[in-house]
């Protein structure tokens, strides 16, 4: 799969289709990890991972107003052993983020719900570039 400008749409109501196409994109390039179902991938020696895919160039959100999911361990994902976060940076290069997912509910600071991704690199067990081809 080539990776051009964009790999991903930005904006609200392409989550899904983001999902879709980077937990693809993750399975041809990267070796050991497997789809579990459409948000969950086994990745030895990580574990299983909650999988999304991200557009925003500040930061990733990880939870959501009025959700119900803001507190740490208020939804079945945050018991999974990480979270795989698939970031487009817009310009053809993306990364992979591997992350534990309690920590990252510590470091929230876009409107409470959003981490920087600064913070994810700092707490990211496991991280990995792709260049535009």
């Amino acid at each position: 799969m080539r990776m051009g400008k964009a790999f991903l749409a930005s904006g609200n109501g392409h989550q899904n289709a983001n999902r879709r196409k980077a937990l693809d994109y993750v399975l041809k390039n990267i070796e050991g990890v497997t789809a579990v179902d459409e948000r969950t991938v086994e990745f030895s020696p990580y574990g299983r991972c909650h999988f999304a895919a991200y557009t925003d160039p500040k930061g990733a959100m990880i939870s959501t107003p009025a959700r119900g999911d803001d507190v740490y361990g208020s939804v079945d994902w945050h018991f999974r052993d990480a979270i795989m976060m698939f970031r487009d940076f817009g310009d053809g290069r993306c990364i992979i983020y591997v992350c534990p997912i309690k920590p990252l509910f510590s470091v929230r600071t876009i409107g409470h719900h959003g981490v920087r991704w600064e913070d994810v690199l700092n707490l990211a067990s496991f991280k990995q570039v792709f260049k535009p081809q």
